[in-house]
């Protein structure tokens, strides 16, 4: 089911609320030129754009990337059961499209990264089922939603098939993987409770050398990245933590470090496409932009994940939270423990 299109003027009614319940919302330390409104920002985004509609773009990702269960929905509880009532989804569809139809070409998964990482289809398969599984914190026991997991890899198949191209000329590999995640920085580790812990300290990111490689570069370092954590078992089991320390980084600096349509289109992949559980995303020191940013959003997100996305006042916070031995050395203004991240350890040394 297709999803429902924003409206700019429910953005704008949106963007009021927020201003006339907060006169101050962004903080006394924030630059001259960093917006003080919503509208403003609305401004901003538009004059920075490079055509993408960074508003609606986030709102239709950040709006529930968790899915939805449906009265009508397929639940099986038998993994091996509810593999195969996925293949035949697949299969049915498939049958229904013309064979030169992307809907039918979308099924071969030419793209995915499957074999990269040692994975066969039915790997692929049961990372959505585990995705889609509708489990005791929704009071059913553990059960597959079939139908929610086919809607997600729908959803994938359409969006490696899109991209294609760009991901498989020349083929996507760590090695070519390699160089455009140098200047990011990025760490992964597993928190005290098993979740996969994906880290993003803005101080790390080489904001000069990271202008030396193309959009393109920086999708296909991503896609193949993010990837790695959704064949990674404890983020299939436990789920997936991002922490991201953004050193109360000035809007402009953050809107433009890559062209806003790779930001949207990389937070549309993590969030909406590829079947990644996210328990909870923390933020570090959070700019008065920021927060304004989130208190929009908050308008169009779900319940549920408007409690995922935590702001932090204390830094040291996360290290009660997730426990020291995970945090990067050094990770913001933390110490950190952890020298040799999970990524680096397996294709980056």
């Amino acid at each position: 089911m297709p999803e429902a299109e924003v409206k700019e003027e429910d953005i704008a009614a949106a963007a009021e609320k927020v201003d006339k319940e907060s006169s101050t919302v962004a903080s006394s330390d924030d630059g001259g030129d960093e917006p003080k409104t919503v509208k403003s920002m609305l401004s901003a985004l538009k004059e920075h754009s490079d055509g993408t509609n960074v508003m609606k773009e986030s709102i239709k990702t950040f709006s529930n990337p968790f899915g939805s269960h449906k009265k009508d929905d397929v639940y099986i509880v038998d993994k091996d059961e509810a593999l195969s009532k996925l293949k035949e989804m697949v299969n049915e569809d498939k049958g229904k499209q013309k064979e030169t139809s992307k809907k039918f070409k979308r099924w071969d998964f030419e793209s995915s990264l499957h074999e990269q990482f040692e994975r066969t289809l039915d790997d692929l398969f049961v990372a959505f089922l585990l995705w889609g599984i509708k489990d005791e914190e929704d009071g059913e026991g553990q059960t597959f939603n079939v139908t929610k997991s086919y809607r997600r890899l729908e959803t994938y198949a359409d969006w490696m098939l899109e991209h294609g191209t760009e991901l498989s000329e020349p083929p996507l590999t760590a090695e070519s993987a390699r160089e455009a995640a140098k200047p990011w920085g990025m760490k992964s580790s597993i928190d005290k409770d098993g979740h996969f812990a994906w880290f993003i300290d803005f101080k790390a990111i080489d904001k000069v050398a990271i202008k030396d490689f193309t959009t393109n570069d920086h999708l296909r370092m991503f896609v193949w990245y993010a990837h790695f954590v959704m064949y990674h078992e404890n983020a299939q089991q436990k789920g997936l933590v991002f922490v991201e320390d953004v050193s109360k980084a000035g809007f402009i600096e953050s809107m433009t470090l890559v062209p806003m349509s790779l930001g949207t289109k990389l937070d549309r992949l993590t969030m909406g496409v590829l079947p990644l559980k996210m328990k909870c995303m923390y933020i570090m020191n959070v700019s008065g932009w920021m927060s304004m940013f989130f208190s929009f959003m908050g308008l169009f997100m779900s319940k549920k994940m408007k409690e995922r996305i935590v702001a932090l006042k204390d830094p040291k916070e996360i290290e009660e939270i997730l426990g020291k031995d995970c945090i990067p050395k050094p990770f913001g203004d933390l110490e950190g423990s952890m020298e040799v991240d999970l990524v680096t350890a397996k294709y980056f040394s």
